[in-house]
C-alpha cells in the first residue's frame, strides 16, 4: 500500500500513470512493466526504407526471372524452374542460419545491423549478374550456364535472407508497443509494394526504349533487364546508407537492464525465463503462425510470378501488360496495406486477415473464369488481388511480432524458421509448375492448352493458399477463446475462494502484494 501511494499517488488510475510515465506492460497477469524511449520519426523513416534494396530486388526476381530466362534467353521452362528452386532453398536454409548467428554475435555496431550491412553488400554485388547474359559461357552447354546462374543466384538469395531477417527482428527492439509495431509493419508492407510500383514503372519505360517493334517479348529486349537491375541496385543502396545512418539498435545488455530496474520498482526478484530456440518447437501457437505465414507468402508470390505469363500467354496482351497489370495490382495493394491498420483498431487482427483471404480467394476465381469478350475485367481481378494479398502479409507478420512477444532474444530464430518454411514451399510449388508446364503454344488462347494451365495457376495456387492461411488463423481463435474461457473459470474459483477468507497483512486491493509478483484480476 505505501508502494501504490508512493509510485501512484499523484494519479487516478494505473492507465494514467502508464501514459503519463510511457510504461507498456510486458507480461499478462504480472507486474513487471518496461520503461521504453518512444521511437523517433527519423528511426521509424529509417526502418521503413531499410528494406528497400530487398523489396525492389524481390519485385524483379518474382516477377521477371522466369520472363527473362524463357522469354529472352530462350532456355527451357525445368532450366528456370531448377534456378528458381535452387534460389529459393538457398534462401530458406539460409535464413534460420542467419537468424541463430543474428541471435548469438555480439559486436558494437549492433548484431542485426551488423548482418543487415553484410546482407546488403552480398545483394548490390551479386544481383545485376542474374539479370543479364551468361559473361564468357553464352555458347556452353545449358549445365555450365545453370551452374554459372545458380552461384550468383546462392550469394543473392544468402544476402537477401540475411538483411531480411536482420530487419525483421528489429521491430521488438525498438519498440514493445503493439499499435506501433503494427505501423512499422504496415508502413514496411507498403513500400514493399511501393518498391513493386516502382519496379513496373521503370520496366515500363526501359521496354518502350529496348529497341524492340515487337508486340512480344523476346531477345532483343534484354537491355531493358539490364538496366533494370542497375537502377534498382542504386536506389537500394541509397535507402541502405539512410538506414544505417538513422537507425541506432538497442543492445540486448540494456534491454535487460531496463527490466531489470523495472522489477526493482515493483519488487519482483523471480529473473524472467529467457524462452531458448527448443522451448519454440514445443508451443503449438509456434506451428500454427508458422503454416499461416506459409500460406500467406505463396497467396502473394505465385501470383506476382504467373501474373505476367497469366497475362501474355492466357489473355495474349502486349508486352507492355508486364508492367502495367503488376503495377495496378501492387497500386491497391499500398491501399490494402494502410487500410489494415484502420480494419485492425475496429475488429482486430485476425477478422481483418481473413477479410484479406476472402478478397485473394474471390480474386483468384476471377481470373479462372476472365472472360476474352472483355479484358477490362483484368482491371478488377488484379486490384482484389492486391488488396488481399497486402492485408494478409501485413497481418501475418503482425500476428509474429506478437508471437515473439518480449522473448526478442530469439526473435531472429523464429523469423528464420518461418521463412525456411515459406522460401522451401514457394520454390518446390513453382519448380511444380515449370516441369508441368506445356510446351506447345497455339494461337488460339481461348482452347490452347498453356492459356488454360496459367488459367489453373492463377486459380488454384493463391486460392488454396488463401483458404488455408484462413483456416489456421480460425484454429488460433479458436484456441484463444478455449483458452479465455479456462481462465475466466479459475479466475471466478479464485475470487470465491479469496473473498471467503479474512484480509492479510501485506495485501492490498489493487494486487500490489509484498512477496507476491502477481497481479489480481482488479488492477489487470
Amino acid at each position: 500500500k505505501q508502494w501504490y501511494q508512493r509510485e501512484y499517488g499523484e494519479y487516478q488510475t494505473f492507465q494514467h500513470y502508464f501514459k503519463r510515465n510511457n510504461l507498456r506492460p510486458m507480461e499478462s497477469g504480472s507486474a513487471l512493466f518496461v520503461r521504453r524511449n518512444p521511437i523517433s520519426y527519423s528511426a521509424q523513416f529509417g526502418f521503413s526504407i531499410g528494406h528497400v534494396l530487398n523489396d525492389l530486388c524481390s519485385a524483379c526476381w518474382f516477377t521477371y526471372l522466369i520472363v527473362f530466362l524463357t522469354d529472352i534467353q530462350n532456355k527451357s521452362s525445368d532450366f528456370a524452374g531448377v534456378l528458381m528452386l535452387a534460389g529459393q532453398i538457398a534462401d530458406g536454409l539460409a535464413t534460420p542460419l542467419v537468424g541463430v548467428c543474428i541471435d548469438k554475435l555480439r559486436t558494437g555496431y549492433g548484431k542485426r545491423k551488423t548482418w543487415h550491412l553484410i546482407g546488403t553488400l552480398c545483394v548490390a554485388v551479386s544481383f545485376a549478374f542474374v539479370f543479364h547474359k551468361c559473361f564468357g559461357c553464352q555458347n556452353s552447354s545449358m549445365i555450365v550456364q545453370q551452374i554459372y546462374y545458380g552461384v550468383f543466384i546462392v550469394i543473392f538469395q544468402f544476402g537477401w535472407a540475411s538483411t531480411q531477417i536482420a530487419h525483421l527482428s528489429l521491430i521488438p527492439v525498438l519498440t514493445v508497443c503493439k499499435g506501433k509495431i503494427v505501423f512499422l509493419n504496415a508502413v514496411r508492407s507498403g513500400l514493399t509494394f511501393v518498391c513493386g510500383i516502382l519496379v513496373y514503372v521503370i520496366m515500363w519505360f526501359l521496354l518502350h526504349g529496348a529497341g524492340s517493334d515487337s508486340e512480344a517479348l523476346g531477345p532483343a529486349d534484354a537491355p531493358a533487364f539490364e538496366n533494370l537491375s542497375y537502377i534498382v541496385i542504386g536506389i537500394g543502396l541509397t535507402c541502405s546508407l539512410l538506414f544505417h545512418v538513422l537507425v541506432s539498435e538497442t543492445s540486448d545488455e540494456e534491454l535487460e537492464a531496463q527490466v531489470d530496474e523495472q522489477r526493482h520498482l515493483v519488487k519482483e526478484d523471480n529473473p524472467r525465463k529467457k524462452r531458448t530456440m527448443g522451448d519454440w518447437f514445443r508451443q503449438k501457437k509456434f506451428y500454427l503462425v508458422g503454416m499461416m505465414y506459409m500460406f500467406t507468402r505463396l497467396t502473394v508470390n505465385v501470383p506476382q510470378v504467373y501474373l505476367p505469363k497469366y497475362l501474355t500467354k492466357a489473355l495474349a496482351l502486349k508486352k507492355e501488360s508486364i508492367a502495367f497489370f503488376p503495377l495496378m495490382m501492387l497500386i491497391c495493394s499500398v491501399v490494402g496495406s494502410f487500410l489494415s491498420r484502420f480494419l485492425v483498431r475496429y475488429i482486430g487482427k485476425r477478422a481483418t486477415y481473413i477479410i484479406g483471404a476472402v478478397l485473394a480467394i474471390s480474386s483468384a476465381i476471377w481470373f479462372q473464369f476472365q472472360p476474352l469478350s472483355n479484358l477490362c475485367l483484368t482491371y478488377g481481378a488484379t486490384a482484389l488481388m492486391g488488396a488481399g494479398s497486402s492485408i494478409m502479409l501485413v497481418l501475418s507478420l503482425s500476428m509474429t511480432a506478437d508471437l515473439i512477444g518480449i522473448h526478442s532474444e530469439t526473435g531472429a530464430f523464429v523469423y528464420g524458421s518461418m521463412s525456411l518454411l515459406d522460401k522451401i514451399t514457394n520454390g518446390v510449388v513453382i519448380a511444380l509448375i515449370q516441369h508441368y508446364h506445356p510446351n506447345e503454344e497455339c494461337d488460339d488462347v481461348a482452347t490452347c492448352p498453356l492459356a488454360i494451365f496459367y488459367r489453373y495457376v492463377m486459380f488454384l495456387v493463391p486460392g488454396i493458399s488463401a483458404l488455408c492461411g484462413a483456416m489456421a488463423v480460425l484454429i488460433l481463435v479458436c484456441g484463444s477463446a478455449v483458452r479465455r474461457k479456462g481462465a475466466n473459470t479459475s479466475g471466478k474459483l479464485l475470487t470465491h475462494a479469496q473473498a471467503s477468507e479474512p484480509s492479510t497483512p501485506g495485501s492490498s486491493r489493487y494486487g500490489v502484494v509484498e512477496n507476491n509478483s502477481e497481479v489480481s484480476s482488479d488492477s489487470s
